[in-house]
């Protein structure tokens, strides 16, 4: 499924965006669930299972290429052997891939994926003195979004790693008391928009995935 935009809302490079497809799986099978459980239109079952095969299927085909001497699924394609190698911030992204319901975070493939997108591979993944994490071709260099240091926690299932992140985040919110978009590595006074309702969200979440994980 082509895309023009990214979530960001930033150009696509090649306009097969592999999270946004991803994403688009789970979205049919969410329908295709609802169908088998009352809606009862065989038709539209039909159509919703053959689309998401063949995306899948694509995925499969198109997505996937090699570093070093593993796989790795990558943030776009063209579909003619293109690939472009990064993970941004925003969210459908790889990083998030669990977290939408794409697969499991011990997938293989997403452990990969992971590996990758956490390191200096990754083009847009910053590190400095105060925080280390992806950031955005939509935001300056050097700058790490609260958005993708959540999402780190809540695709763990480690909650010294969840807690970790929510006290990375809180420190560094250069004494505003509020979740920016993205902080500078070296200075959390140097930020881009002091209130961000998304990172807001996200954090809430990971703090509240805390907090079940604490009660359990």
């Amino acid at each position: 499924m082509w895309s023009g935009f990214r979530p960001s809302d930033d150009a696509c490079k090649y306009g097969y965006l592999v999270p946004a497809n991803m994403y688009a799986v789970v979205i049919l099978q969410y329908l295709e669930y609802l169908i088998n459980h009352g809606l009862g239109d065989q038709s539209l079952l039909s159509t919703i299972v053959e689309i998401k095969d063949q995306v899948i299927q694509v995925i499969q085909e198109s997505a996937l290429t090699t570093v070093g001497d593993y796989q790795i699924f990558a943030y776009e394609v063209d579909g003619l052997g293109n690939y472009n190698l990064m993970d941004d911030a925003n969210v459908p992204s790889l990083l998030s891939l669990p977290y939408l319901g794409y697969c499991s975070n011990e997938d293989e493939l997403y452990v990969n994926t992971r590996r990758f997108i956490l390191s200096d591979q990754n083009p847009y993944y910053y590190k400095g003195k105060f925080l280390s994490g992806i950031g955005s071709p939509h935001t300056p260099e050097s700058y790490v979004w609260p958005i993708a240091l959540s999402m780190e926690g809540l695709t763990s299932d480690s909650v010294a790693k969840q807690k970790v992140v929510l006290e990375t985040i809180a420190d560094n919110d250069g004494d505003t008391l509020h979740v920016h978009e993205s902080i500078h590595v070296d200075d959390p006074k140097k930020f881009t928009r002091e209130s961000f309702s998304w990172a807001d969200m996200t954090y809430c979440q990971l703090f509240l995935n805390v907090f079940e994980n604490q009660v359990k």
